[in-house]
């Protein structure tokens, strides 16, 4: 069995893994569906990349016509498996492109064209031809089968370095550094495979990629609040740790805790379901105000949250507190009940403890909600 062909069987049964894994369950409803299906994409190329190599050169009656079907599925195959890659980096990244009819015709365009090209070479020799001794050669138009690739796998990682230099929290960053992998990987291993056809770098550089964005979404399974999509406490442990270590000239490190006003009567009156979409909206409300400045943003337990930033002065803290309030209540305009929250905050002190300054931070939310319940 030669290398080319061990390689590529060893990426297959590591992408059947991830597909049993996926198809267990170890990942949320929406990221499972759009992952199995790039992974069945992915293994299927990988399946004929091996059949091409078994039949090329064989002499056995009929081997001429299966490497013919066999390189024509290939071809339509690449622009196939392209095209879903960078439909899962949009999705992966949040992006609503291509959301409309028009836009979504036009974005399977491509890989359309290379289907009709790769099935149509079977008689034209556009992308491939076959020797009476049934060898591969490739075709004169087989660099509109390679642009057609490299615009779906380019578009992939230009999509994921735009929104992280857009991006400041660090969360999301760390997960669209993961899918800039999903389109950089397969990108440079194709211009790779390109030039050494005969060594197994794509399917290489596809699997590493898929690796990299499956362990990263079992990280944000791990360190993620099911229903708010927040930093779950933990995180903010860890997060509040590494800080301590850092020094930022000109600014210091401010804990706010943000509880919700009156939750349990929500919960009592409009039932757990509504109590869920008022979490919801407070931890959108959170994403909107302090994802783009880069706090960290957590939801540390039932309706309290916590939120870490880097400011000058207590005056922006406080700013920081009437944009969050008002925000909130811009939203809250269309609910039948009053969404409201106290905000309790403190600054580092040189030498303190993180202890320390939960301590000073949670009286402060208890002094305005002491005055809060004092003012009814």
């Amino acid at each position: 069995m030669s290398l080319y062909i061990s390689v590529n069987m060893l990426c297959a049964v590591m992408i059947i893994i991830l597909m049993f894994m996926v198809h267990r369950g170890v990942m949320h409803e929406a990221d499972q569906k759009t992952f199995f299906n790039l992974c069945f994409h992915t293994q299927l190329l990988f399946s004929l990349d091996v059949f091409w190599e078994l039949l090329d050169g064989s002499a056995f009656p009929g081997a001429r016509v299966l490497n013919y079907i066999v390189n024509a599925a290939y071809f339509a195959q690449c622009g196939i498996l392209c095209y879903y890659w960078s439909q899962y980096s949009l999705f992966l990244s949040g992006s609503c492109r291509f959301s409309g009819t028009f836009y979504k015709v036009l974005f399977a365009l491509p890989m359309a064209v290379e289907v009709v090209l790769s099935i149509a070479s079977v008689w034209t020799g556009w992308y491939f031809t076959i020797d009476s001794a049934n060898h591969y050669h490739r075709g004169d138009w087989l660099f509109i089968q390679v642009t057609v690739m490299f615009i779906y796998l380019v578009y992939s990682l230009l999509v994921a370095v735009f929104t992280i230099k857009r991006q400041r929290d660090v969360v999301n960053r760390n997960k669209l550094y993961a899918i800039s992998a999903l389109g950089f990987l397969p990108f440079f291993s194709q211009v790779l495979q390109a030039q050494f056809p005969g060594v197994s770098v794509f399917c290489t550089g596809a699997t590493l990629g898929l690796l990299i964005v499956f362990l990263e979404i079992q990280r944000e399974m791990i360190s993620l609040d099911p229903l708010t999509r927040l930093n779950n406490r933990n995180q903010a442990s860890i997060y509040l740790s590494s800080r301590f270590k850092q020094d930022i000239p000109g600014k210091r490190l401010y804990q706010f805790i943000i509880d919700l006003d009156k939750f349990k009567g929500i919960n009592d009156t409009y039932g757990h379901m509504e109590g869920d979409n008022a979490l919801v909206i407070v931890s959108t409300v959170l994403k909107l105000v302090c994802g783009p400045r880069g706090h960290f943003i957590s939801r540390y337990g039932g309706d309290e949250f916590v939120v870490f930033a880097n400011l000058p002065n207590n005056a922006a803290a406080d700013e920081l507190c009437r944009m969050l309030e008002k925000k909130l209540s811009d939203y809250s305009k269309a609910l039948p009940y009053t969404l409201a929250m106290s905000i309790g905050y403190a600054a580092l002190r040189d030498g303190e403890k993180e202890e320390e300054l939960m301590s000073r931070a949670d009286a402060s939310l208890y002094e305005i909600k002491k005055r809060k319940h004092a003012e009814r």
